[in-house]
């Protein structure tokens, strides 16, 4: 007998009835009871939550609890109102003994035929309180309510459910903040009424679809005016055809016009390290002189200046030269960078060397805000960004479990492994994954042979490689060998390649992009 004829098999015996009503933006909770629970809506629209699982009630979906359940009914922007209907559900075993069934109908269920289904549901509450209650009645409703959820649509489990769809709508806001996107077109896109979406938006992210859209538009223009656009090309780029509507705007979510702002952040100081530049960038400090990575955006704004770790050679002396005509007030690099080149900086302004390995990304932005007068700020952003990771991380265990992970690097001519630092600062620290090694045993990375990657094996691989040809071909040279396709991580399919501009930079600026795409990489969000 196919699932479908077992579950018709199935004897059923009635409990009981009742009505609810969740007012407008509030909760009703519900105790556990010994018995089946069905969930249905006459009026509203509304989410129910039950033991981390979550699901739709409206006029058209069900929802189904085994025994032992409790569960709360949240409203949104209007009340909802409907009945809970409590029935037992049997089985017969071969002995034809009669056996309670747990997993009778359970979950989501979409009902082509509401109004019938309301109908049983005030027949079954009327024969409930009928002095003359008829007990054959009441089964032959019970069983009419049941079969119109069993011949109901494929349940939400199969098709997307409300906080996929609106963790997928987010992403999209987030990737198109200049384009125009109203709400009616928002709901149509994540397949809901645009009342339940404003709530189970509101209820899921936090703040309602406009203000989080603003909010993503206001930081992205934040971005812009500090790399240099103008306001009227900021205005566009962030969804504004007006760009004395934008500068309002603008001026009610920060206070300051748009050209005060830029005024406001710049400073006259300079970085000569790549890390401490994303560190006063986090602070959204502008220095008129500073060297970045190459994925960062070029900042018109300021002079640009050429990497240089030891402080040596031509580029160096490019430096010198650019620093000596912006003279700053203050310069800012690590003490991985020579004494003499550090003596040189001095010649030009009072220098701050920051230590590298003593400290890490979140002492080195304290260390930064000090000389700055920015403690206030370095404080709330790591409050911030913590709350945001703590977040994350919740989401990643519950996915992950105690999932095992390393992070491998493939260059030119040689392997690394990372640890807690760098790349492995949001994976170990920020995520709390397990390392399938001793981190203690890596400072920043080691370099090991192709032979020696099987001893870094792990439940999940980090694959960074670099964008080098060569390095391409050291991946597919890899993937070719035994040893890769014995690795579980390969065979469940759980390596996840990235470039290494993603997690190599180790700054606030970086953790503050590279939480959100590890979230999106593991197929979640963090918003």
């Amino acid at each position: 007998m196919n699932d479908s004829g077992q579950k018709a098999a199935a004897m059923l015996r009635f409990c009981r009835i009742d009505s609810f009503e969740a007012f407008t933006e509030s909760e009703t909770i519900c105790q556990a009871s010994d018995s089946h629970t069905a969930v249905f809506c006459a009026r509203g629209e509304g989410m129910i939550f039950s033991e981390g699982e979550n699901g739709e009630v409206s006029p058209d979906a069900a929802y189904l609890l085994p025994p032992g359940r409790s569960f709360q009914i949240a409203a949104g922007s209007n009340p909802v109102k409907g009945w809970i209907i409590h029935f037992e559900a049997y089985r017969l075993e071969a002995d034809k003994r009669a056996a309670q069934s747990a997993d009778f109908l359970l979950g989501q269920a979409r009902i082509s035929n509401a109004q019938l289904a309301a109908e049983c549901c005030d027949s079954l509450l009327r024969w409930q309180t009928s002095k003359q209650r008829n007990e054959f009645s009441v089964q032959a409703e019970l069983y009419r309510f049941v079969s119109l959820l069993a011949e109901a649509r494929p349940a939400m489990r199969e098709e997307e459910t409300t906080v996929s769809a609106i963790t997928r709508i987010a992403e999209i806001m987030q990737q198109n903040p200049d384009h125009e996107l109203k709400r009616t077109k928002l709901a149509r896109l994540a397949g809901l009424s645009p009342g339940y979406f404003s709530w189970a938006f509101q209820h899921h992210i936090g703040v309602t679809p406009s203000a989080y859209l603003m909010k993503i538009r206001m930081e992205r223009a934040k971005h812009l005016l500090l790399t240099g656009e103008g306001v009227r090309e900021t205005a566009a780029k962030v969804g504004f055809d007006d760009e004395f509507y934008f500068s309002r705007r603008f001026k009610q979510q920060t206070t300051m016009s748009p050209l005060t702002f830029i005024k406001s952040r710049k400073r006259n100081i300079a970085s000569v390290s790549e890390p401490l530049s994303g560190s006063l960038l986090a602070l959204q400090l502008l220095p008129k002189a500073a060297v970045f990575y190459p994925h960062h955006a070029r900042y018109d704004r300021m002079i640009q200046l050429h990497p240089d770790e030891v402080g040596k050679g031509d580029l160096w002396s490019r430096n010198l030269l650019a620093l000596n005509k912006a003279k700053p007030d203050l310069i800012f690099c690590t003490d991985m960078l020579s004494s003499s080149a550090q003596q040189e900086l001095e010649l030009i302004a009072p220098t701050v060397s920051i230590p590298w390995l003593p400290k890490d990304w979140r002492q080195q932005l304290q260390a930064i805000a000090e000389p700055m007068e920015q403690q206030q700020e370095a404080e709330v952003w790591l409050s911030q960004y913590d709350s945001q990771a703590e977040k994350a991380y919740r989401k990643v265990r519950g996915k992950m479990g105690g999932a095992t992970l390393s992070i491998w690097r493939v260059m030119d001519s040689e392997y690394r492994i990372y640890g807690r630092r760098n790349a492995g600062a949001v994976f170990y620290e920020d995520l709390r994954l397990n390392a399938a090694h001793n981190l203690d045993d890596i400072d920043v990375f080691c370099t090991v042979s192709q032979a020696e990657l099987k001893n870094y094996a792990a439940d999940i691989i980090i694959l960074m490689v670099d964008s080098t040809a060569k390095a391409n071909r050291s991946k597919e040279e890899l993937q070719a060998t035994g040893l890769w396709k014995q690795l579980e991580a390969v065979q469940n399919q759980r390596v996840y390649e990235i470039g290494t501009d993603k997690l190599f930079e180790y700054s606030a600026w970086s953790h503050e992009r590279a939480l959100p795409y590890v979230m999106q990489m593991f197929g979640l969000t963090n918003v």
